[in-house]
């Protein structure tokens, strides 16, 4: 794909959660974001940096991913991909003014993509917020990922490279897993897509950055602590080089803090790796994933389309 429009960041992530005392519980005394607002729908609003929220908790009987939200660089920018994705046949359609205001963004659009059947939201300006956050449990980076099973990932890594505008910075065996990058966005990746056959889409996990190897020390020691299962790490990825810890929260959502990632120029960059999927190359430090939960992690919500 030509990169017609420019992403600036993954700009927040929205979640459907079963008991959201509980998961407001362990987002803030676990895992160190603010609680920033609630909506009149019960959804509240988490954030980790001057933005207003990076993170969308909504109660609902069955716990799901519910879509992923990408800031673009101008309101330029935003018209550019709306009238790609209208090209491309992908039915984009702008939100209503009234909830703009209610995700405190100034325009934003949304579309399903035909592979996954999943939403994708596209906005360009959120609010920002001066006052300094009130948890100080962690000290976050701004950046996030978030990573899903999928049941045919060659052909969601080829959908996102040649129509949604990301580009891929490595893969594991033969696109076992797929880490894609949201272009000229630096961070090694934005997207991991990861093999899962005969099963519908399932969130992996979803990741936050930290500034330090304290922040991922002392989260460790609150799961100790508190009694919340560690699903891989302490460790150290091979890809990205990033070192990470990745623990279970409620609903058997998987919870990543990440530091380190590789930083990607925008221009002549290296081509992707093949890397390997053999278990002792899985990780620099021998850490090996839980993955006993993985055909009950929370699904993705699929729209009929």
């Amino acid at each position: 794909m030509n990169h017609s429009f420019r992403y600036k960041q993954l700009g927040y992530l929205a979640l459907n959660v079963t008991d959201i005392e509980a998961s407001t519980r362990f987002v803030v005394d676990v895992f160190g974001l603010d609680l920033i607002d609630e909506d009149d729908t019960g959804a509240r609003y988490f954030r980790v940096g001057a933005r207003h929220h990076d993170l969308i908790l909504t109660p609902a009987e069955t716990a799901c991913f519910v879509r992923s939200s990408w800031e673009l660089e101008s309101q330029q920018e935003l018209d550019v991909a709306f009238a790609k994705f209208s090209e491309l046949g992908l039915n984009p359609a702008w939100l209503g003014r009234n909830e703009c205001d209610r995700l405190s963004i100034a325009r934003a659009f949304r579309m399903t993509d035909p592979v996954l059947g999943a939403t994708w939201e596209y906005f360009a300006e959120m609010t920002n917020i001066c006052s300094p956050l009130r948890n100080g449990l962690t000290s976050f980076q701004g950046g996030k990922h978030f990573g899903i099973y999928v049941p045919d990932n060659e052909a969601m890594t080829d959908f996102l490279c040649e129509r949604m505008g990301f580009k891929l910075s490595d893969y594991i065996g033969d696109q076992f897993i797929s880490l894609v990058r949201a272009w000229p966005n630096p961070n090694h990746h934005s997207i991991g897509t990861v093999t899962m056959p005969g099963s519908p889409p399932r969130l992996h996990h979803i990741a936050f950055m930290v500034n330090e190897i304290d922040d991922i020390g002392r989260l460790f020691n609150r799961c100790k602590n508190s009694g919340v299962d560690i699903h891989f790490g302490i460790g150290r990825h091979p890809t990205s080089g990033s070192i990470h810890l990745y623990i279970y929260g409620p609903d058997n959502f998987v919870w990543e803090y990440t530091l380190g990632m590789e930083q990607f120029p925008e221009h002549d960059a290296r081509q992707p790796r093949r890397m390997s999927g053999a278990p002792e190359n899985y990780d620099l430090w021998g850490a090996m994933p839980d993955d006993s939960r993985a055909d009950i992690l929370p699904l993705v919500q699929v729209i009929a389309t």
